[in-house]
């Protein structure tokens, strides 16, 4: 169980808890886990609440969930959008006002900071990543596909971003192909990256098992969420759920519009002589009270002086009328 409260708040606190399965052999073990990875969430997160609590420590869940004022975030640490997500954490939820959002093993980001990740290991190894193979270990599941697609939609698009899209395979726990199997194509510079959620005895005795078994050959990374860039993902997810919550939109110019009010056409000096000259004389008044330090202030003294020296612009040099237009000299 853990809340943990961002320095320096900028603004309202904004509540949300991330939730895991836990180790149900070890509860306070899963909880010292993402309790350590909310601390590191809430430094990235300045004015938020960020707690924590997992499904196998029994009945923390709802203890944090009573602490909250608003109406909380609830981002489950998963790295499939299965039974868990869908039936598991909603039951313990209850009817309670929340914000669910996707799970870990779904953000759009992940495959790219997991392949730039890749590619650091390699490189503190001395090898090229291009000789590298690539493996991903998952748990898989027995009664439901969701644990498997996510696994290896996640691997294709990790295989997208690698050089010559070179093959990556993915070997499961719980169901075909085991580990174990897909071990035996390793070779002495093979990268495996387990594609779970945290450390556990999936990670420290269920994989060593099924590689040994398969005569694995490369080097075991650590979990995805144990990555540097995992807190930082989260932090963006959750800015990104409270922009949608609030109707935010980053992409809206009005926003950053200068509101002024032009001066009218009458008050410039001197008197319209053609079409021509009006339409240039309203353009520069539509203007003319743009901010100091603008960049249009620049243009804007061009064509004043166009106006007062009556000469034309390069590519108008005949009027509609026939009557040579002035040349500039």
């Amino acid at each position: 169980m853990s809340g943990t409260r961002s320095p320096s708040p900028k603004g309202p606190v904004t509540e949300a808890i991330i939730v895991a399965h836990g180790q149900p052999l070890d509860p306070q073990a899963g909880e010292d886990q993402l309790s350590a990875l909310a601390e590191r969430i809430a430094h990235v997160l300045p004015g938020w609440t960020i707690r924590s609590a997992t499904l196998a420590a029994p009945g923390i869940l709802e203890q944090q969930l009573d602490t909250f004022t608003g109406v909380p975030y609830v981002l489950p640490v998963f790295m499939a959008d299965g039974w868990f997500t869908k039936k598991a954490l909603p039951d313990r939820l209850g009817d309670r006002k929340v914000h669910q959002l996707s799970p870990l093993g779904t953000f759009p980001g992940l495959p790219h900071q997991s392949f730039k990740l890749l590619k650091q290991e390699a490189e503190q190894r001395g090898w090229c990543f291009n000789s590298c193979d690539i493996m991903i270990a998952a748990h898989g599941s027995e009664t439901g596909p969701a644990a498997a697609e996510c696994a290896l939609y996640f691997a294709r698009r990790l295989q997208r971003l690698t050089p010559f899209k070179k093959k990556i395979r993915t070997g499961f726990l719980a169901q075909d192909p085991f580990l174990a199997r897909v071990a035996r194509f390793s070779t002495p510079r093979t990268l495996l990256l387990p594609f779970l959620a945290g450390t556990g005895p999936h990670l420290t005795v269920d994989i060593p098992q099924e590689l040994e078994e398969g005569r694995f050959q490369g080097v075991l990374l650590p979990s995805i969420g144990e990555a540097a860039f995992v807190p930082g993902l989260i932090a963006q997810s959750l800015k990104n759920a409270w922009r949608r919550t609030y109707g935010f939109d980053p992409m809206d110019r009005s926003r950053l519009a200068v509101s002024f009010s032009p001066p009218p056409v009458s008050s410039i000096e001197g008197q319209t002589r053609d079409g021509v000259e009006a339409n240039t004389i309203d353009k520069a008044a539509r203007y003319s009270a743009a901010p100091a330090g603008s960049r249009f202030v620049t243009m804007l003294q061009k064509i004043k002086a166009a106006v007062r020296n009556r000469c034309s612009w390069p590519w108008a040099t005949r009027r509609k009328d026939g009557v040579n237009a002035p040349q500039r000299v």
